[in-house]
């Protein structure tokens, strides 16, 4: 059991290092030797764990995906006439989701930028395109003149409201969800 928490602790730290690391340089520009030296480790110890850099990111990535999707489970089948009961759950799940994006504020600074991986600014905003498009095909939401556009220019700017709010930090997180709340009730309007 404690060789399995070290391995966790030492992957853990080879990726808090390379996200500290985007704070001072652009991710293309970082070698796996900085990742090692913020991180205290040896290049054998990075290669126990991964084959590249980009494996990491990849991995980063997943886990960031998996966790903002637990946390907001029924936003996916938003309805702008759901109930005020619904409305809560929804405001709920959003506050969760941003306080977990403040508390991992740096990470979620460097996945959302588009500074950070090209690829994954482009998957998120494909994530939620699809999500929009589904609601849409499930009557959820009514159809719309220019809904590519619509869904498209949501889809960037949700992810880049998120980001510049992370810049600012000029509201709580439940201001914060509360505003993007009313963004969708908007949107279907």
């Amino acid at each position: 059991m404690e060789n399995k928490e070290k391995r966790e602790r030492t992957r853990a730290a080879l990726k808090t290092a390379l996200i500290a690391l985007c704070d001072e340089k652009n991710y293309y520009d970082i070698t796996i030797w900085d990742i090692c030296n913020k991180a205290d480790a040896y290049r054998s110890t990075f290669y126990r764990y991964f084959d590249t850099k980009d494996e990491m990111l990849r991995e980063i990535e997943q886990e960031y995906l998996e966790t903002t999707r637990s946390l907001t489970p029924h936003i996916r089948n938003f309805q702008t006439d759901a109930s005020p009961e619904q409305m809560a759950v929804y405001l709920a799940e959003l506050t969760a989701d941003m306080e977990y994006h403040l508390t991992n504020e740096r990470l979620c600074r460097f996945l959302l930028s588009a500074a950070g991986d090209i690829w994954f600014y482009e998957k998120m905003k494909d994530s939620i395109t699809a999500t929009s498009r589904k609601n849409l095909e499930n009557g959820r939401w009514p159809r719309w003149d220019n809904m590519d556009y619509r869904i498209n220019f949501f889809a960037a700017g949700f992810i880049d409201t998120i980001h510049s709010w992370l810049q600012k930090k000029d509201r709580t997180p439940e201001q914060m969800a509360k505003f993007l709340l009313e963004m969708l009730v908007q949107l279907r309007s």
